[in-house]
């Protein structure tokens, strides 16, 4: 079962190499935010000096962006979401992802806003690990 890319998606992953000069693995949208995978090591290479090129794509798209590093696993993946949050651990338990932080600024940082951000890393996650069932934040 692979990840289908539909022509809106083809072109934004374009424009994301056009703006950036990195290239994007994939591009889907989660709750009117545009989220961007790269290659690790090359988020801060796309997000540009002081968030330029993320401020031209924005502008450019009229949506929100978000840029996200490939992982080798789920853990790998969360991390990179959180980013710049970084969790003090994760790991999976019975198809469960949980999460816990430092502090709870941290945990804010997930939570606040009617759990959106969390919603949203449960679509990311989903897309890629189609079997982790719930993330639970400790």
């Amino acid at each position: 079962m692979g990840i289908k890319l539909d022509a809106n998606t083809l072109l934004n992953m374009k424009l994301f190499g056009d703006i950036t000069r990195v290239p994007c693995s994939d591009c889907f949208a989660v709750n009117g935010t545009l989220i961007f995978i790269t290659s690790p090591g090359n988020a801060g290479k796309a997000i540009g000096p002081q968030g330029k090129n993320i401020k031209i794509l924005r502008s450019k798209t009229n949506k929100n962006i978000k840029i996200i590093e490939q992982a080798a696993d789920c853990c790998g993946l969360i991390t990179s979401y959180l980013y710049p949050a970084k969790p003090k651990k994760c790991e999976i338990v019975d198809n469960v992802a949980q999460i816990e932080f430092n502090s709870s600024r941290e945990r804010r940082y997930l939570l606040d806003n009617q759990l959106k951000g969390l919603k949203d890393l449960k679509a990311v996650v989903s897309r890629y690990y189609p079997d982790i069932k719930d993330i639970r934040i400790l």
